[in-house]
């Protein structure tokens, strides 16, 4: 039970959040659907990677890790390119179309820094409560790769619908101008 306390914790701030969103007056109809969506995004992406992990992919050959306190901890990349790993890139590219949606990040810098920092906040989160909790999850170099490569691909593909005569539902779909 020890182990569900993190993920009910995250729970209820984001039903705070969701509050917050929910009470927003200034958005349009299109807007709430973006922050609504993007929120029922962002819950399930704490279930499926800061709750005591219900599955796993095992690996089809060796990897070299690292254990601290009980966590394992892979710092070399690349060691397994298996299903686990595309995935991770999968579950991330609704990340960078909220980001692009929500914040509209405009130079390399800020695009970069948006899927550096999504990877590096799972897998840091991932490990803090793994520190307190034993949650029995990996923290892994690839995951953090993966997750800024999904991040970028979800950026890109706002851009490019943007170039497209989607952009006028995409200009109701986004928070700022």
């Amino acid at each position: 039970m020890k182990t569900w306390i993190p993920f009910i914790i995250i729970s209820i701030i984001m039903l705070i959040i969701l509050i917050k969103l929910i009470l927003r007056k200034q958005d349009t109809v299109w807007q709430k659907v973006t922050l609504f969506t993007a929120w029922i995004y962002s819950y399930f992406i704490c279930r499926i990677c800061l709750a005591p992990a219900p599955f796993s992919f095992t690996p089809t050959h060796e990897i070299h890790y690292f254990l601290i306190h009980g966590i394992i901890l892979n710092l070399i990349p690349f060691q397994a390119m298996d299903t686990a790993f595309w995935l991770n890139v999968v579950m991330t590219i609704p990340a960078g179309i909220y980001y692009a949606l929500i914040w509209h990040p405009r130079t390399v810098k800020s695009i970069f820094l948006f899927g550096l920092l999504t990877g590096l906040t799972i897998e840091t989160t991932q490990f803090i409560i793994n520190w307190f909790v034993q949650l029995g999850r990996w923290v892994e170099v690839d995951d953090l790769i993966t997750n800024a490569v999904g991040v970028w691909i979800g950026i890109a593909i706002v851009w490019l619908l943007s170039k497209t005569f989607v952009n006028s539902w995409l200009k109701k779909l986004k928070l700022t101008s």
